[in-house]
């Protein structure tokens, strides 16, 4: 009997250390592919934002009662620390310490305010998507609000 349950516990231990990838976390560069829509936000407006397998991002932003404007750009991660480029050349506002956990995307900026923006995983809906101004940043000029 008690061989029994020294078996059944091995099972048990070997399936449980499977699930857990051995104690290994998954990489914040896969972790955060997919689209977001911030849950936070600390002015009248609304942010989708979405990051693809070729370490491109779309950034929908809508600030009051305008149209929503996409930017677009590349990104990276390096020891957790999420950084971008808008297509224009021209590097985001920030970098971020980003932590992505239970379906949200925490985002915490590297500058003196340490802002925090917290994004809930969901696609974007097609009528930001179709609706949306294209931006596309002129070089040497400061964006309206440094979401990223």
């Amino acid at each position: 009997m008690k061989r029994i349950l020294y078996i059944i516990a091995a099972a048990l231990l070997l399936v449980s250390c499977n699930r857990d990838n051995g104690g290994k976390k998954e990489p914040l560069d896969k972790l955060i592919l997919g689209s977001w829509h911030c849950s936070s936000i600390s002015v009248d407006g609304d942010i989708y934002l979405s990051f693809a397998e070729d370490m491109t991002f779309e950034l929908y932003q809508k600030i009051g009662s305008g149209a929503y404007r996409l930017y677009r750009g590349t990104w990276n991660v390096e020891e957790d620390i999420l950084t971008g480029r808008y297509n224009d050349g021209e590097d985001w506002a920030a970098s971020y310490d980003a932590e992505v956990k239970d379906g949200k995307l925490t985002l915490t900026s590297k500058n003196d305010a340490a802002e925090v923006s917290v994004y809930d995983s969901c696609e974007i809906p097609e009528e930001v998507r179709s609706g949306c101004e294209v931006v596309v940043k002129a070089l040497n000029s400061q964006p309206q609000y440094s979401w990223l």
